[in-house]
């Protein structure tokens, strides 16, 4: 029975580990994926993911396309869309737009990349749990022992 005992603490650490693993991805896809977007605010969403978990993850994929689609008029400082002809308020024609990150398309690649593997990770923890769980049932059954609560 104590072999028993150390089978499942070690499959216990090694769920820990995936889990950990998993979270260091998200937070890691977070953090790519709003610095493809030119998110000022990258690094601040990739600790909150590693560290709080999957809400502030998905609170920022609710928000991270908010303000791709305005631009500010630099004639009077008017937010509009980017695909205005025109400012509303003024009348200035659009600029185009500046800045463009370079590496946009390597960043979001590797945000995917990452969020795959994640959540692939999980996936894994969840099943050795599973596994674990039917396990330790089946060889208290075995034995004759119940599990009273």
């Amino acid at each position: 029975m104590a072999s028993v005992g150390v089978g499942v603490l070690f499959l216990i650490m090694i769920v820990s580990l995936l889990v950990l693993a998993a979270r260091v991805l998200f937070a890691l896809a977070a953090y790519n994926d709003a610095c493809a977007k030119a998110n000022s605010d990258a690094l601040m969403w990739g600790l909150l993911t590693g560290f709080l978990g999957l809400i502030p993850g998905i609170i920022y994929l609710c928000i991270r396309n908010s303000s791709r689609n305005y631009i500010v008029c630099p004639n009077c400082g008017f937010r509009h869309y980017f695909y205005d002809a025109v400012c509303p308020r003024c009348g200035a024609p659009n600029q185009p737009q500046q800045n463009r990150n370079p590496l946009a398309g390597e960043q979001a690649r590797r945000a995917k990349l990452f969020l795959t593997i994640a959540v692939a990770l999980t996936g894994v923890a969840i099943l050795a749990v599973i596994v674990c769980v039917v396990f330790v049932v089946s060889i208290s059954s075995f034995g004759g022992n119940a599990f009273y609560y």
